[in-house]
């Protein structure tokens, strides 16, 4: 049996924010911003083969899928889920039914997933839980607070050779056409890697989206091919999820307005999976990232939290606790200095209205 599955017709969720968006002006309150890129092998398909371990935690992944979605109803928590556009699809025909005519040509051909999505996915679901997910995206779509944002259609990488603008329009447009058939409209984008490319950032708002996630401030995050995140840069990261002299970046409210009308929400930190041989760090990875929301709660700043959900498959247990006590430092946060919880389209949305207010 696939965990993680439910049927029944698309019913988009569009409900009420749980705690009230501020109204006197974004500077009102400070925000945490949680967004989550859903992408089960389409993510990992260039250095994970089916026969890797990390392939067999995928399944477990869809479970994590649906507890995730059901932990953050139970605690007022607003996310936005990047999803991969091909998991959209419930069979392979569907997927086929969508794949653009005009696709990349990278350079690098390990990172073409359409080689996968023409001729290796299964018949539906069942068959292929790894690659096909419409049921979990229905499932996030009708759970309270929970955005379906886009991880773009096909893993789309924008920095690397062989692709251009043309290309990644084709494959947003069909984001869109496949998210619409679930009745969704896709307004926040998450680049796969992270490879958030300047240049095209006409192209993505003309594409429907209104906000991003834009790389991380500090070292070791910035954008960039992946033949250019080797060791150092890995360890780089490493050492800013448990060390670091000043808390994680959080975002000013008046440094959102992006490029082309695009609100910019960058990420603040990564929630690392847990690890057994590093457990003795776990107390370090919460002061840092309770440090960060200290900080952006009390200089009414943006917090923007990231993961994948296939990043708490094989450590369930663990995982949800330090996210739950995560969790509570957030909600003393709320009751203390005001804390909302936002998703991104959230935060494009109040840019929006003061945009207006101030027009």
């Amino acid at each position: 049996m696939v965990t993680g599955m439910i049927s029944g017709p698309a019913d988009p969720y569009d409900g009420p924010v749980t705690s009230p968006l501020p109204t006197t002006g974004a500077s009102a309150a400070g925000a945490l911003v949680i967004s989550l890129d859903f992408e089960l092998h389409w993510g990992m398909r260039d250095h994970v083969s089916r026969q890797s371990p990390a392939f067999a935690d995928l399944v477990a992944s869809r479970q994590v899928v649906a507890d995730l979605a059901a932990l953050f109803a139970r605690r007022g928590i607003r996310a936005s889920w990047a999803t991969v556009g091909f998991l959209f699809a419930s069979s392979q025909a569907e997927l086929a039914g969508h794949l653009p005519e005009v696709r990349p040509a990278y350079r690098r051909r390990e990172l073409d997933p359409y080689v996968e999505a023409v001729g290796a996915v299964g018949a539906d679901e069942a068959a292929d839980p790894e690659h096909l997910a419409g049921s979990l995206v229905r499932l996030v779509a009708t759970t309270p607070g929970q955005e379906v944002a886009s991880h773009t259609f096909s893993h789309y990488y924008c920095l690397e050779d062989g692709q251009d603008e043309g290309d990644l329009r084709a494959d947003l447009a069909a984001a869109q056409a496949i998210a619409s058939l679930h009745g969704l409209e896709l307004t926040s984008l998450v680049l796969p890697r992270n490879q958030w490319n300047p240049r095209y950032a006409a192209a993505v708002r003309e594409s429907g989206f209104t906000c991003f996630r834009g790389p991380q401030p500090s070292w070791g995050h910035r954008a960039s091919q992946n033949d250019d995140q080797g060791s150092v840069t890995r360890a780089l990261r490493l050492a800013d999820t448990y060390g670091g002299l000043a808390p994680p970046p959080t975002t000013a409210w008046a440094s959102v307005r992006g490029p082309a009308g695009l609100a910019d929400v960058p990420a603040s930190a990564f929630l690392r999976p847990y690890s057994p041989r590093r457990r003795h760090l776990e107390p370090l990875k919460h002061r840092r990232l309770v440090s960060g929301m200290r900080d952006a709660a009390r200089r009414q700043r943006i917090f923007h939290l990231w993961w994948h959900p296939h990043n708490f498959a094989r450590h369930p247990r663990e995982s949800f606790d330090f996210l739950e006590r995560l969790l509570d430092e957030f909600d003393c946060l709320a009751a203390q200095e005001g804390m909302r919880s936002m998703s991104m389209r959230d935060v494009a949305a109040q840019i929006n209205r003061e945009n207006h207010a101030t027009a």
